[in-house]
């Protein structure tokens, strides 16, 4: 194991709960206490866990009025699920060799394959480069000569052409002359 990385031991050492996530997040993002995602001033900024009803996290901006928490405009955002779960996703999503499906994240880290699938999604979004995922696809592209459908067999009875095997009702994908 390289030096860089930590073991998983380590990591919930690290994280062992909601509130430490947070913090490291916050000290992260806001390198000289919150900013206001809104209007982007962290000069008028108060917490509002003064009040009885918060927790410690929530934010308001006396300039602009805007509440806000570490969520607000990033990938954590409308999600309920803790924050030091999505910490161990991302380890788990930059440690695997081959990746990690929904289903092992899931299990992983206690929430349902749904919610592990949503998590992905928005950790590969977050990955993503300013020209999208389709980046590799730009300029010219070279493919071989293919025939595109389905198996004969896969196909409702009625929808079969019963008329050979191979290219039989399949669109062929040629270069353009």
């Amino acid at each position: 194991m390289s030096k860089s990385t930590i073991s998983t031991f380590q990591l919930f050492a690290l994280f062992p709960d909601e509130e430490t996530a947070r913090q490291y997040l916050e000290s992260r993002l806001w390198l000289n206490g919150p900013v206001c995602p809104d209007c982007k001033s962290g000069e008028r900024v108060s917490t509002l866990s003064a009040c009885a009803t918060r927790k410690p996290g929530f934010y308001r901006c006396l300039a602009c009025a805007f509440d806000f928490t570490i969520r607000t405009n990033t990938i954590f955002e409308r999600s309920k699920v803790p924050l030091h779960k999505w910490l161990y996703s991302m380890y788990l999503l930059v440690t695997a060799r081959k990746g990690i499906s929904s289903l092992q994240l899931g299990k992983e880290i206690g929430v349902t394959q749904k919610t592990a699938w949503f998590i992905l999604g928005r950790l590969r979004e977050a990955c993503g480069g300013p020209d999208g995922p389709l980046d590799k696809l730009r300029g010219i592209i070279e493919i071989d000569e293919c025939f595109v459908g389905g198996k004969e067999g896969n196909k409702h009875e009625s929808k079969k052409l019963h008329a050979g095997r191979g290219a039989v009702g399949k669109t062929a994908v040629t270069r353009d002359a």
